[in-house]
């Protein structure tokens, strides 16, 4: 892990906000060998609530993992999405939050429909097009037998499960020395809810979900701002389409096509194993 974060720049940058608190990493004091595997990075965000009392029948987590190599290209083209349709406004400013896009809120404000699904069909082309791996569960509110189920670790719980078997798959044919483990990056939502998580996170991580077994995912989730990070962002779009798609109540037929195309787009996505993408529940 720590040489993972001493040749990687993105996570030399959380070590330096403080993720990790007060602990520093001196560089001359650890052996970087020649050859050091590769790190998935997994980025994971949500859409709709996990309250039951919300509206919003659907709860969807999704998860985005590509490998650390093709971080900075996929980096890369988002920003240049951003000047692409915002040139006068430093890409760092501001985020693609879908829900803000779909409401009009912000710098969306004075964008047309048209325009604003012309972003988020950028957005989704940018995950077919950069072999990120999609994983995700849809959660039916509505449908669950178990009222004191909690929805959001519940989906987490699947989620995992999920993301061990994307992570058996990716290296079954890597040997030892070349095993390529795996890294969460969560979007915060709030102090108390993320430190629930990460409980829980670390408790899959140690003992396995009773289905499956942790081999190469890291105990320990770092929680992050969506705001300044791009692939946060791109985890949303999927997240936000992904719900749409199965929320089934869309305002007219033109809506219904739109995301059924969308989601036509993230299939393209989705690993080459079984119980690895998309889990609808029950």
């Amino acid at each position: 892990m720590r040489n993972a974060l001493l040749r990687f720049p993105i996570l030399d940058r959380i070590v330096d906000h403080g993720v990790f608190g007060t602990r520093t990493f001196e560089p001359s004091i650890y052996y970087i060998p020649d050859h050091i595997p590769l790190v998935f990075l997994t980025y994971i965000d949500e859409s709709g609530k996990p309250d039951r009392t919300d509206q919003e029948k659907e709860f969807v987590l999704a998860a985005l993992s590509i490998n650390e190599s093709a971080w900075k290209r996929i980096d890369k083209r988002v920003i240049d999405l951003k000047s692409k349709f915002f040139p006068e406004l430093d890409p760092d400013s501001f985020e693609f939050h879908t829900t803000d896009m779909m409401h009009r809120r912000g710098v969306f404000r004075s964008l047309s429909i048209e325009t604003r699904m012309k972003i988020i069909e950028g957005l989704l082309t940018i995950v077919s097009e950069t072999g990120c791996h999609i994983s995700s569960v849809v959660i039916r509110k509505d449908e669950l037998e178990n009222q004191e189920l909690e929805v959001g670790m519940f989906s987490m719980k699947l989620l995992f499960e999920r993301l061990c078997r994307f992570h058996d798959m990716a290296n079954s044919k890597n040997s030892e020395e070349d095993e390529e483990y795996g890294i969460l990056l969560i979007d915060s939502v709030n102090e108390k809810y993320d430190n629930k998580l990460r409980v829980k996170i670390r408790e899959l991580c140690k003992k396995g979900s009773g289905r499956t077994k942790n081999r190469y995912l890291i105990e320990d989730p770092i929680f992050v701002d969506s705001k300044y990070r791009h692939l946060s962002q791109l985890a949303d779009c999927v997240a936000y389409c992904i719900r749409r798609k199965h929320r089934g109540d869309l305002n007219n037929p033109k809506d219904g096509e739109t995301f059924e195309r969308f989601y036509r787009m993230i299939e393209k996505g989705l690993p080459k194993c079984k119980r690895c993408g998309i889990k609808v529940f029950p």
